[in-house]
C-alpha cells in the first residue's frame, strides 16, 4: 500500500483485517514495535535488547502473547467506558488499531499496535490500558497510582505517538487497580526524547542487518536467553576462565551474598520498629508500607525511587 506523503502511514488495520499483525507470528518478528523499543531503551522490565535481538532473529523462542498487565477483554470495555466518562466529546475506536508505516520513514519496519484510537474531530490520541487487580499487582507495575508512569510503559506510549503521528495531545494511560480504582497517566510528546528513540531504534535495526549482537548486561532476561541457547551439557569439557573473568564473578557472588544479609537485617529491624502500622516514613517521604500479602499474613514492601541521598538531603547532611 503506498504510504500518506505526509505520515508515513501504509495502512490502520483492526484484528479483523488480514494485514494486522499477530504477536508472536514470523512478520512480527520482523519488525519494531513500541513495546519493542522499551527493550532496544535498556528500561523495559520484562526483556532486554540481547534477547529481543535473538528473539528477532528466530534464535529463541518468541515472546509468549500474554503480558501480566494487559488488561482482560471483559475489563477492557470496563476501562473504555471509564475512560469516555473522563474525557467527553470524546470517541474511541471499538478495539485495538495497528498503524503500519512505511519502513523509509524512519529508516526501520515498524508497526504501533494501539488499546484504542482516541478521535476527536480531526484530533487524534493515543490509548493505552493496563491493569493493577491486587496489590500485589501495584507493587509489581512500579506505582501505587499516586507517583509517575513507569518507564517502560511512558517509553512505549511515547513510541506509539511517534510512529502514529498523533503527537498534538499527551498520549493516555489508564490503569485499573485494585477496587476498580483508576488513573490515567499523560504521557507529553517530547521531541528530544522522541530523537533518543528513533536514534537507539536505527543502530538496534543496524545490529540486525549486521548480525552484530547487541552487548551483555546485567538483566535476568538476558540470563534467560544465554541459558536457553545452551540447553545441553558437555560433561567432558571445561572454560578456562583468565584472572580478571573469575575475579569479577566471585567478587560478585560474595557481595551479592553480604547485600542480601544487609537488606534481611534492615527488613529485620524495620518490622519491629513498625509493629502494627502501615507505612514508615523519614521526612514526609514514604520509606516503606505493610500490607496482606496472604491468609493472616503481612509483608514489607519498599518505596519505589528513594534514594540515600535523598535521606542525607532530609536530614541536613552536607555532601562530603
Amino acid at each position: 500500500m503506498t504510504a500518506n506523503p505526509t505520515t508515513g502511514i501504509t495502512g490502520i488495520y483492526t484484528k479483523r483485517d488480514p494485514e494486522f499483525l499477530q504477536p508472536g507470528s514470523p512478520e512480527w518478528s520482523k519488525v519494531i514495535t513500541p513495546s519493542k523499543v522499551a527493550a532496544v531503551l535498556g528500561v523495559s522490565r520484562y526483556e532486554s535488547a540481547y534477547r529481543l535481538w535473538h528473539r528477532m532473529k528466530g534464535l529463541v523462542d518468541p515472546e509468549p502473547p500474554k503480558e501480566i498487565f494487559d488488561i482482560g477483554h471483559d475489563l477492557e470495555a470496563y476501562a473504555a467506558n471509564r475512560w469516555r466518562r473522563r474525557n467527553t466529546g470524546w470517541r474511541l475506536s471499538e478495539g485495538e488499531v495497528q498503524v503500519h508505516i512505511d519502513p523509509d520513514k524512519f529508516g526501520f519496519p515498524c508497526v504501533a499496535t494501539v488499546d484504542r484510537r482516541g478521535v476527536r474531530g480531526r484530533s487524534r490520541r493515543v490509548v493505552e490500558f493496563k491493569s493493577a487487580r491486587h496489590f500485589n499487582d501495584l507493587e509489581l507495575f512500579g506505582d501505587d497510582l499516586t507517583g509517575d508512569c513507569p518507564e517502560d510503559y511512558a517509553a512505549q506510549v511515547m513510541t506509539q505517538m511517534l510512529f502514529t503521528g498523533w503527537t498534538d495531545l499527551p498520549g493516555h494511560l489508564l490503569v485499573v487497580g485494585p477496587y476498580y480504582n483508576e488513573r490515567i497517566y499523560e504521557i507529553e510528546f517530547d521531541p528530544s526524547t522522541a530523537a533518543w528513540i528513533l536514534d537507539e531504534a536505527q543502530k538496534f535495526w543496524g545490529l540486525m542487518q549486521s548480525d552484530n549482537v547487541p552487548d551483555l548486561d546485567n538483566t535476568v532476561h538476558t540470563y534467560s536467553c544465554i541459558r536457553e541457547m545452551n540447553p545441553e551439557i558437555n560433561a567432558d569439557a571445561t572454560t578456562v576462565l583468565d584472572a580478571a573473568e573469575a575475579l569479577q564473578f566471585v567478587t560478585a557472588r560474595q557481595e551479592f551474598d553480604r547485600a542480601e544479609e544487609n537488606y534481611q537485617g534492615a527488613k529485620n529491624m524495620l518490622m519491629k520498629r513498625m509493629e502494627r502500622d502501615k507505612r514508615a516514613e523519614f521526612g514526609g517521604v514514604k520509606i516503606a508500607h505493610r500490607q496482606k500479602s496472604g491468609k493472616n499474613s503481612v509483608a514489607l514492601y519498599a518505596a519505589k525511587g528513594v534514594t540515600p541521598e535523598q535521606i542525607r538531603f532530609l536530614n541536613g547532611d552536607n555532601p562530603s
